[in-house]
């Protein structure tokens, strides 16, 4: 991979349960909120397990993988809208971040590789009430976003104490869509619920 080159990220395509801990105002018919939550999902990394892999291979050595991309932690900022009783829309930014890990090591040195992808994403979604009672409501959401991906490489080498380092950064710019429903128990202004969606992350530039 290399700059102005196509930089495909598939491994962000996710399907998966999310756990979220959602804090927000109460907001009622055509009044705003604001919502912070936070939590982890699943996810497929697959083009990304395809380089760990590749570069596993490289090793002089028979190294291993000691970490291949587990859940991912989450966080969000959304404005939110309320629009009569079962319309939701509104906006704004999600974080989340995962990481792998390959090494081998004897009495000699270490050979390591930790890939660091993160993601930064913006946009607006529309979330309907299939379901809406006093605590419990099960909602219907779509949500566009513009994806700024990156990627970071770091290899060492550690040989009978000379360490050698190097680092490469990639990133991406991408649409990207997720569609999914949602659970949420409110109690009081913290609402906690649980969230299964289907991300599609379309194939990216690298600036």
């Amino acid at each position: 991979m290399s700059a102005g080159r196509k930089f495909t990220y598939k491994g962000f395509h996710i399907l998966g349960i999310i756990v979220l801990l959602a804090v927000s105002p109460v907001v009622h018919a055509q009044k705003a909120g604001f919502s912070v939550s936070a939590g982890v999902a699943s996810q497929r990394m697959d083009d990304l397990k395809y380089i760990q892999e590749y570069i596993l291979s490289t090793y002089p050595v028979e190294g291993r993988i000691t970490s291949s991309f587990p859940p991912y932690s989450r966080v969000s900022f959304n404005l939110v809208r309320q629009w009569y009783d079962h319309l939701q829309f509104g906006g704004g930014y999600t974080f989340s971040t995962t990481g792998a890990k390959s090494s081998y090591a004897d009495y000699t040195g270490i050979i390591s590789t930790e890939i660091s992808p993160a993601s930064h994403r913006l946009g607006g979604f529309v979330s309907y009430s299939l379901l809406g009672r006093e605590h419990i409501g099960i909602f219907l959401y779509g949500r566009a976003d513009v994806n700024l991906s990156t990627v970071s490489i770091l290899s060492t080498i550690n040989l009978l104490g000379l360490v050698n380092r190097i680092r490469n950064q990639y990133r991406s710019i991408s649409p990207s869509g997720t569609a999914g429903i949602e659970l949420m128990y409110r109690f009081g202004g913290f609402s906690l619920g649980l969230d299964a969606g289907y991300l599609v992350d379309l194939q990216g530039q690298c600036p």
